[in-house]
């Protein structure tokens, strides 16, 4: 069984993946973002599909990434959207509004 690493060197080795990865920047915050059409103060939505939080800033747990629908919480209830034109209309209301 090998020696585990003390947290010293854990912390260095994860700082050097960071400055070489370019920082704790993750693709999910460098993806643009537009409000997710009818829910735009609950959820913001990507091109890909990802859905964030408008109140906890994270990505949402749910689905695979190649599913066709997206599920939201809204007052308790869960609300099942297709992803397509979920992504479609919140980008189109976007262009839109600029």
């Amino acid at each position: 069984m090998g020696q585990r690493d003390d947290r010293h060197h854990h912390a260095n080795r994860r700082r050097r993946t960071e400055k070489e990865s370019g920082g704790r920047v993750s693709r999910d915050e460098r993806e643009e973002r537009a409000p997710l059409v009818g829910y735009e103060e609950l959820y913001e939505i990507t091109h890909s599909g990802r859905v964030f939080s408008r109140t906890t800033r994270a990505v949402l747990p749910g689905g695979y990434h190649h599913s066709p629908v997206i599920r939201i919480s809204v007052n308790g209830a869960i609300v099942t959207l297709p992803k397509d034109k979920a992504v479609a209309d919140s980008f189109a209301a976007l262009d839109a509004s600029r």
